[in-house]
């Protein structure tokens, strides 16, 4: 049952960013021939400022969700319906919070942006629709973390499908036929409330003992709740102090338009990671689901078998960048758009050590328990802004990249370090030797392969280009096979995927049956 519900997940979630990835680039590709590249810096830049006021959730909706798998796998409905009480008394506060804050900071803006190249009116009102972005989130969005942690993100997903990809074609619409940031914008928001509204309407229907119930401060001391978010707070401060200072760090000492080209390299790289991220997101509660019904050890051999199949995407994922990234933004974009060699080798790295980092952090996240690697997460933001504010004026943007990878390290370090020491009750050695060996043969086999499809004729074209991709996949594929088919973990992962495909050729048999 499991798999069945992780492969419908992670089916649903792949369609929708494949279909949304294709358009997000053509969309891409069209601001940047019918739009100031400018604004894209300016998006991106109050992204990350928008994104520093979600400190004001507290790492709530971390806690609600630890609780959320705790429940429905014992299928106390009294407790969900406590749970998604709090949840939206809690957000609704938090949203009322963050319009406030967001309306003070209105009037700090001159500040915030000193480049003069875009008009005041587009700074003001790119900053006005980022604040009701974040703002649908705590009044609307909240109702989506049901379904996720009852295995049913699926339903999100299609609803997710449909809407932005009406929203995606009306962006295309307002930048190359009206010419407009405006509709671009206006069209982005209007369908990201749209589609939450409708999760919301579907929500009733799905749980339908679902209701408010009445919460008192001794129902959230009961369990535990201010515990949790106090241990929590210091790893919602450090992320977002980690994950959201470089666009403002890229935009503040090296411009919008630096800035601007950043954004489109984050978007060609999101589009990959993305898939991969969804593909593997309906693992997450069915992780959660294992911890709280099975024993220790069959905990373990799932998380060394994970492990192995994050390592192998990251690498896939790592060499595709390293490879193929610069001669297509040189193809798409033009070669006014490119960055250095440099900036996408740290993006390879960078990207190769975070699928590293996302099986300790879905064991991690389902266990509750948030107060044993706090200081590595202090760390982790301490060392990436220190870094990024220094190198970004030496190294510009890979300066900024180094210190993102230098962060990353002290968070994987940390989780790993919590999962083997409070949920397996292990040692780490055998885990970091294996790594590092790992690590050693990826970007090994990365050279290599580079070496060998280092051919001008290859990234003439995106006929060219799309063969480098199969060719880099088939090379990686059979060294990784020559390499690793004797070990425990790889087996482990062959099994898995051989289980994973009888189930889908059985249910296409079945006259095109769901999985």
């Amino acid at each position: 049952m499991r798999v069945a519900n992780v492969l419908r997940n992670s089916m649903y979630s792949m369609t929708l960013y494949i279909v949304l990835a294709v358009l997000g680039i053509l969309i891409r590709q069209a601001f940047t021939r019918h739009l100031p590249i400018e604004l894209l810096g300016l998006e991106g830049l109050f992204t990350n400022v928008i994104a520093l006021l979600s400190i004001a959730e507290l790492g709530i909706s971390t806690v609600i969700s630890y609780g959320l798998y705790r429940e429905i796998a014992n299928k106390n409905e009294a407790e969900v319906n406590m749970l998604m009480s709090i949840y939206r008394y809690i957000y609704l506060l938090i949203g009322t919070l963050v319009a406030l804050i967001g309306v003070v900071l209105f009037f700090f803006l001159p500040w915030i942006v000193r480049d003069e190249s875009i008009a005041w009116g587009y700074v003001q009102f790119v900053y006005v629709i980022q604040i009701c972005t974040v703002l649908s989130t705590y009044f609307l969005a909240y109702r989506r973390t049901l379904f996720a942690a009852d295995q049913k993100d699926y339903i999100c997903v299609r609803i997710d499908l449909v809407c932005t990809f009406a929203a995606n074609l009306v962006k295309f619409a307002a930048i190359v036929v009206w010419q407009s940031y405006t509709m671009y914008a206006l069209s982005a928001l209007g369908f990201n409330i749209l589609a939450n509204l409708i999760i919301s309407h579907r929500l009733g229907k799905e749980y339908p003992f679902l209701h408010t119930v009445k919460v008192t401060l001794q129902d959230l001391r009961q369990r535990k709740f201010f515990v949790d978010v106090k241990n929590f707070l210091i790893h919602k401060l450090s992320y977002v102090v980690y994950s959201g200072t470089d666009a403002i760090i890229i935009s503040s000492i090296l411009g919008l338009r630096t800035a601007g080209l950043v954004a489109n390299y984050v978007l060609l790289c999101d589009g990959v990671y993305k898939l991969l991220y969804k593909m593997l997101q309906g693992i997450i509660p069915s992780v959660a689901n294992l911890v709280y019904t099975d024993d220790r050890e069959k905990s373990y051999r799932v998380y060394r078998m994970l492990d192995f199949a994050y390592f192998l995407m990251g690498g896939y994922v790592a060499c595709i960048y390293f490879i193929v990234l610069q001669p297509f933004v040189a193809l798409f974009f033009g070669t006014d758009f490119l960055l250095e060699d440099a900036y996408v080798m740290a993006l390879a790295v960078n990207v190769f050590l975070g699928m590293q980092f996302e099986n300790a952090y879905n064991f991690r996240s389902t266990h509750g328990v948030f107060e044993n690697d706090r200081g590595y997460m202090v760390l982790s933001a301490v060392t990436n802004l220190v870094l990024s504010v220094i190198l970004a004026h030496y190294l510009g943007v890979v300066g900024v990249m180094i210190g993102t990878i230098a962060g990353l390290a002290f968070i994987v370090y940390g989780r790993v370090q919590f999962v083997f020491r409070v949920i397996f009750r292990r040692s780490m050695v055998a885990y970091w030797r294996s790594h590092a060996w790992w690590s050693v043969v990826v970007f090994a086999e990365i050279w290599l392969i580079d070496f060998l499809l280092r051919s001008p004729t290859l990234s003439a074209t995106y006929i060219g280009l799309l063969g480098k991709c199969v060719l880099a996949a088939v090379l990686m594929a059979g060294m990784q096979f020559i390499i690793f088919r004797h070990s425990e973990e790889f087996q482990a992962v062959y099994t898995y995927a051989a289980k994973a495909l009888y189930i889908i050729w059985t249910k296409a048999k079945n006259k095109g049956g769901e999985i």
